[in-house]
């Protein structure tokens, strides 16, 4: 197991929560100043200084339930309220697509190219926040710095990581599609 891989899951599945909220948001018609609240909270919250710091420490993986409580905490970092169910519906999304991007990747080194596309979808979430932005692009030299280095064999070991992460999370495609066409309801 590689104890570099926690970052690039963390972002990844962080990227797609992101990618899925602004469906949601845009599908639902929610005001334009609102939704950039809800994702710019998020988005402050998920690349804290002090949390990424601790994050890109070399550890092992956290548990597949503490690190959905994590995402759980980040979504309500908001305005928005999710309830269970569509908690459960947007972590089975983040983490199937997630899954899907890492078992597309030809070479293991390709998985910190997933990342960095990840982080660009998240700049351009960000609107009127110029310290927000900074905090992103700070994890984005951090990356650079950390992973540019790294051999193909640390890469593969990274992705199989990954993949050894993923292989008990299991959801029939049917009911993949069937959570992108209803995905979640939104408290009030």
């Amino acid at each position: 197991m590689s104890v570099r891989t926690l970052p690039l899951l963390f972002l990844n599945l962080g990227g797609e929560m992101l990618y899925i909220l602004d469906q949601r948001l845009r599908a639902q018609n929610i005001p334009g100043d609102k939704a950039r609240k809800v994702l710019n909270d998020i988005i402050s919250t998920m690349f804290n200084r002090k949390f990424m710091e601790e994050l890109f420490k070399p550890q092992e993986l956290y548990s597949k339930k503490a690190l959905r409580t994590v995402y759980e905490r980040l979504a309500h970092a908001s305005i928005m309220k999710l309830n269970q169910a569509s908690m459960d519906k947007l972590y089975d999304l983040m983490t199937m697509a997630f899954k899907y991007q890492v078992l597309l990747c030809p070479r293991p080194k390709d998985v910190l190219l997933v990342t960095f596309n990840h982080l660009d979808t998240i700049k351009g979430f960000i609107q009127d926040s110029p310290t927000i932005l900074q905090q992103v692009d700070e994890t984005f030299r951090q990356l650079t710095e950390i992973y540019g280095g790294l051999s193909a064999g640390e890469f593969q070991l990274i992705r199989q990581t990954l993949l050894i992460f993923f292989q008990d999370l299991h959801i029939r495609r049917e009911c993949f599609w069937k959570h992108i066409l209803e995905f979640c309801t939104w408290a009030k």
